[in-house]
């Protein structure tokens, strides 16, 4: 059974960045971790417009364009978790 941590024992986002193959994201704790486009289905296909127009909260980063949103609990515990 996963789990789930109270998201104030969570790091929140600092800033993301993208670029051609993948997603940064860079958390208030000092680390950087990055995931490949491909994890998701709806970022891998959009376009570089549709990708780079996001809103970051402290615990989400959405993509309204194509209605994804991926929150610290998938950059820190894998793609399998929430995506």
């Amino acid at each position: 059974m996963k789990m789930r941590l109270n998201l104030s024992e969570l790091p929140t986002f600092a800033n993301v960045q993208i670029d051609s193959d993948a997603v940064i994201f860079s958390l208030s704790d000092g680390r950087t971790i990055t995931i490949p486009l491909v994890w998701s289905k709806l970022l891998s296909v959009a376009s570089t417009e549709q990708r780079t127009n996001f809103t970051i909260s402290a615990y989400n980063v959405f993509w309204d364009d194509i209605d994804e949103i991926i929150g610290v609990e998938n950059v820190l515990f894998g793609k399998n978790l929430y995506l």
